[in-house]
Order: C-alpha cells, then sequence, then structure tokens
C-alpha cells in the first residue's frame, strides 16, 4: 500500500523495474507510466508491485546460496589449515602415555624431528602471517567496493530491538524443555522484529538441528557466525550439525576454530573426541576428551566418552572405571549404563551385563543401543528366542535399522 512519491501524484504503486541497469525511480503508479517517459527502453523488466515478495525470496535464497559457495572456500582453507596444525600436532608432541610404547629408536627419530622444528618455525610462521594478511586485505578491499557499511534500508527502534530479545527468552525457554517447533515460531518472530538478533539466529538453528534438519540449521547458524564470527556456542553447534551430516573433517574445522578462540570450552572439547572417534582416531579422541575432564572432571557426558574410546580399544576394564565414575555422579544415566552393561558383556560377565541393561531399559523402554546390547548377551547365552525379541522391539523403534534386520535374520536360522 505503498504511495507513489513522484510529482505528487499521491496514488498506490502499482509497478516495479527490475532493470539491472536502469537509473529512474524503480516504484511507480500509473500515472508516471501514462504521463512520464520512463522505463519504456526496458519495459520488459516492469512488472506489478504484486511480484515484489517472490523477487525478495528469489534474492534472498541466491544470497544464501552465494554464501554458502563462500563458506565452501573458506572451509575448504580451513580444513587444509586444520590438516596441517594436526600433521604438527600428532608429529612433534609426545603425549607420555605414547612414550612407554616406543623403542630406542623412534625415540631418537622424534628427537631429530622436533629439534628440527626450532628452524622451521620462523618460515612456517613469516609464510601465514603474509598469506592471512594479504586474505585480510582482500576481504576488507571487497567489503568497501560492496559498501557495506553504507546501506540502511530499514532502521530498527528499541521498542523492536527489547520485544526481539524479550521473545528470545520465551522461545528460549520452549528449546530447553524440547518444544523446538513452537520454539521456532518465536525466534522467527524475534527474528522478524531484529534480523540482527544473533541469538535468535543461533537458537532457531539448533532447534533444526534436533529435529534432524542439518542443512537448514547451518544457513541459521551461519547467519548468527555472519554477525558474531567468534561465538564458540554458534561454532559448536555449527560442528554438531556437520558431524551429523558424517562431515567429521569439516566438523573438526569448526571446532578448532572455537578452542582456538576459547581453549577450555568443554562441548567443543567433547566435540572433537566425538569427531575424532568417528574417525575411528580413539587414542586422539581419549587426548581430547582428557583435557575437558582436566577442566571438568565430573561431566558424566565426557566420562562416558572417554569409555566408549576404551570399549572401541578392547580396554574393558578401563572403561568400566570411567564409567563407574559417571554413575556414581548419576546413577541414571542411561548411555552409561548401556555401556557399561556391552563392556561386561565383552568380558563374557553375563549376568552382570544384564543387571545393567535392564537397568538402563527401566529408565529408558525404547533405548535402542540397549535392547540390541541385550539381545546380543541373549544370544551369547543361547537364549535366541528372548534375543529376538528384544532385537524386534528395536526395529520397531527404527524400522530402517539395516544392522537390526540383519541381527532377526541371524537369530531366526539359530531358532
Amino acid at each position: 500500500m505503498l504511495k507513489c512519491l513522484k510529482d505528487n501524484h499521491l496514488d498506490e504503486i502499482d509497478i516495479v523495474c527490475f532493470n539491472q541497469f536502469c537509473t529512474e525511480f524503480r516504484l511507480n503508479c500509473f500515472k508516471c507510466l501514462k504521463y512520464g517517459r520512463i522505463h519504456h527502453d526496458h519495459f520488459k523488466d516492469v512488472e506489478k508491485i504484486s511480484t515484489l515478495i517472490t523477487y525478495i525470496e528469489n534474492k534472498n535464497q541466491e544470497c544464501d546460496n552465494f554464501i554458502e559457495e563462500l563458506n565452501k572456500y573458506v572451509e575448504s582453507v580451513n580444513q587444509t589449515f586444520s590438516s596441517l596444525k594436526m600433521g604438527i600436532r600428532f608429529k612433534y608432541s609426545l603425549q607420555k602415555e605414547q612414550l612407554v610404547n616406543l623403542n630406542s629408536q623412534q625415540i631418537n627419530d622424534y628427537l631429530n624431528q622436533s629439534l628440527k622444528l626450532i628452524e622451521k618455525k620462523q618460515l612456517i610462521t613469516t609464510i601465514i602471517l603474509e598469506q592471512t594478511k594479504k586474505l585480510n586485505d582482500i576481504f576488507n578491499n571487497l567489503y568497501g567496493e560492496l559498501q557495506l557499511s553504507q546501506f540502511n534500508y530499514y532502521q530498527i527502534d528499541e521498542n523492536s530491538k527489547i520485544l526481539s530479545k524479550e521473545l528470545f527468552y520465551q522461545g528460549y525457554q520452549l528449546y530447553w524443555n524440547d518444544k523446538y517447533d513452537q520454539a521456532i515460531e518465536l525466534f522467527e518472530q524475534s527474528i522478524l522484529k531484529n534480523p540482527y538478533n544473533h541469538q535468535s539466529l543461533w537458537c532457531k538453528g539448533a532447534c533444526l538441528r534436533f529435529l534432524g534438519k542439518y542443512e537448514d540449521a547451518i544457513i541459521w547458524v551461519d547467519k548468527a557466525l555472519a554477525i558474531d564470527s567468534k561465538d564458540v556456542d554458534y561454532l559448536y553447534e555449527k560442528s554438531v550439525c556437520l558431524r551429523n551430516q558424517k562431515k567429521y573433517q569439516d566438523a573438526i574445522v569448526q571446532i578448532d576454530l572455537a578452542l582456538s578462540i576459547n581453549s577450555k570450552h568443554v562441548n567443543s572439547l567433547h566435540e572433537k573426541c566425538q569427531c575424532l572417534r568417528n574417525l575411528n582416531k580413539y587414542e586422539d579422541a581419549i587426548i581430547w576428551i582428557e583435557k575437558a575432564l582436566a577442566i571438568d572432571p565430573k561431566n558424566v557426558n565426557s566420562l562416558y566418552a572417554k569409555s566408549l574410546c576404551l570399549r572401541l580399544l578392547n580396554k574393558y576394564e578401563k572403561a568400566i572405571a570411567s564409567l563407574d565414575k559417571a554413575l556414581a555422579i548419576d546413577p541414571k544415566h542411561v548411555s552409561s549404563l548401556h555401556e557399561k552393561g556391552e563392556s561386561l558383556r565383552q568380558l563374557k560377565r553375563y549376568n552382570e551385563s544384564l543387571q545393567l541393561l535392564n537397568k538402563a531399559l527401566s529408565i529408558n523402554q525404547n533405548h535402542t543401543f540397549s535392547l540390541i546390547s541385550k539381545g546380543d548377551c541373549l544370544t551369547d547365552l543361547k537364549k535366541y528366542k528372548e534375543a529376538l525379541i528384544c532385537y524386534e522391539k528395536s526395529l520397531t523403534i527404527d524400522p530402517n535399522d539395516q544392522y537390526v534386520k540383519n541381527k532377526i535374520e541371524r537369530t531366526k536360522l539359530l531358532i
């Protein structure tokens, strides 16, 4: 319902011009066309005002796609840089636990290589500093060329900012109560009031992640990072989305950025352990989860993560010791109960294993991992009919689990 500003017409605007090279005012009423000589040489680019919303939506998508394309270039550099850092760490940083497994020749090689690093450090630092400065200069020049600091399409008044914050806090409460769809509605209202409310942008992304919409989640988290690129929670959130997409190296790049800002961010340390574990680098994963435990030794999730890596290294007794610490803090931690039950099963302590798995299932009867481990335990005891019941119940929770389908087929053959 905009009014035409040209020649005091004061009629409602009817048309809009989308011609790239047009120098006329782009929004006009019918009188402008009737009595003025405007847009005549590119009239094919003039549309009804009702097309403006579609145009804006298309441009928003085009902008998001362009930013995503730029992100890929930067992430490629970050990934290469992350590989360089990890390579340096693994080659020149030797843990005491690793030292005891080396022979004299290996230790001699380590000393030779570590001493050579002294002369290489200055060269590496100089090269990276020079290239970083060049890249920063390029970004600053592009920022100026696009006049990104000069646009003022709209002003956000203080009342809108206050209301945006209030809507964020309401949505955040719903987010903590696992009401993600309802929370998203409030975050969207908050963003409409203030498009620069990065907390609402981030938390909308977090909600989408919990709903399993990882690609959409990354789009919104990226919008938050565009406003505050050094927020470790936003970087952590993006890494979790990438890990859930099985993009483990990309996730590590984000985690390394977060840890370069805050080396004691426990969630990021824990997340790096998760990524390394998914890459089957269990010993490396333990190094990072130990760093998290050094900061928060009573973090149940970190103790559980450590035990999982230890079990995958077939160190069942050590895994159980870590789980006992976790269960002393939270006796009802289902994942720890399951993990201890699985470690006991590997040690062929079947009765103790079943006791713990039943306890886990009494807390969460739909915990698929506990159902599968209980079925495996019963299979080891040759109680195939009872095992089949566990597997079939697990399949009702996740009907697409091919791993469980295979177990069911094998168990039926045994019966």
